[in-house]
């Protein structure tokens, strides 16, 4: 039974919740200019991501079981432990417990943040709209649900919305669309088995990793010369810390025993970025 539990949480796959939890905390930082209630941290930036994303990687599993026979055949379906049909109603469960949570303690307008995460999460995995299947539609989901959404609604909790803050969500969307492609590098064999059109196999590996890696630059380019423009505070010529990093995730997509950990740093570079931009408008820095 424990092993069972076990396999089901993994199915949530909890290290995404990280994102989100930081993009949502980013919001409220930056729409507070100082560090949000304790209560607000809880019940808002980590159990929202527990939902959500648990509920989209939970139904990605369960459409998905095939492609992990082939290429991850260790997971939790693959091997046996817990059925499919588990996985699904697990979902459900996940669905219904993210919708209770959003009317107890959000109004109705932040709700429908919640409702488009949820259809996003739909309509990635399951057909027919399956934009997991759909090239660059794919990476494009993928930042719309792990960073405008929750970016811009967090925001929206403690303030009206704000032009900058629309610009400092797109930009940061264009990063993480532009990263997520490193997850599809991890899947080719089976992805390709089965037809699913991906971004690296529709218009190339050498191209996928510069969509990629330019991707990862975005905000590092963007940012210091939106704060050279004076648009945005001197604090984002901090962003060009991280290019050093972004060297070192360029080195390790060359190679094909290092994409899982090109995928694993390029999450957390998005990450680290994503806070960045909270800190910076923390003490009344806007």
């Amino acid at each position: 039974m424990f092993q069972k539990i076990m396999a089901l949480i993994r199915t949530m796959r909890p290290m995404t919740w990280v994102s989100v939890v930081i993009t949502i905390l980013a919001g409220m930082m930056i729409s507070l200019e100082d560090i949000p209630p304790l209560q607000d941290i809880i019940c808002i930036a980590v159990l929202f991501p527990v939902f959500v994303l648990g509920y989209a990687n939970t139904l990605n599993m369960y459409t998905d079981y095939k492609i992990d026979e082939i290429t991850r055949p260790y997971r939790a379906i693959p091997t046996g432990i817990i059925k499919k049909e588990t996985v699904l109603y697990f979902s459900v469960f996940l669905l219904l417990g993210g919708i209770i949570l959003s009317v107890l303690v959000l109004n109705l307008f932040l709700s429908l943040f919640v409702i488009a995460g949820f259809i996003l999460g739909t309509a990635y995995s399951v057909r027919p709209t399956r934009i997991k299947a759909r090239g660059p539609l794919a990476p494009l989901a993928i930042a719309a649900g792990y960073v405008f959404i929750p970016l811009v609604g967090s925001y929206l909790i403690y303030s009206p919305i704000d032009y900058p803050v629309l610009v400092i969500a797109a930009i940061l969307t264009m990063q993480t669309a532009g990263a997520s492609v490193s997850k599809d590098f991890i899947d080719l064999k089976g992805d390709s088995a089965l037809d699913v059109d991906t971004v690296p196999l529709t218009i190339g590996l050498r191209r996928a990793r510069l969509i990629v890696l330019s991707g990862l630059a975005v905000p590092l380019v963007l940012f210091p010369l939106l704060a050279w423009s004076k648009f945005l505070s001197v604090w984002f010529f901090l962003y060009v810390i991280l290019v050093p990093w972004l060297g070192y995730i360029g080195y390790l997509t060359r190679k094909e025993h290092t994409y899982e950990k090109a995928y694993i740093h390029s999450f957390f570079f998005c990450a680290a970025s994503i806070l960045l931009s909270g800190i910076v408008y923390i003490g009344g820095i806007s």
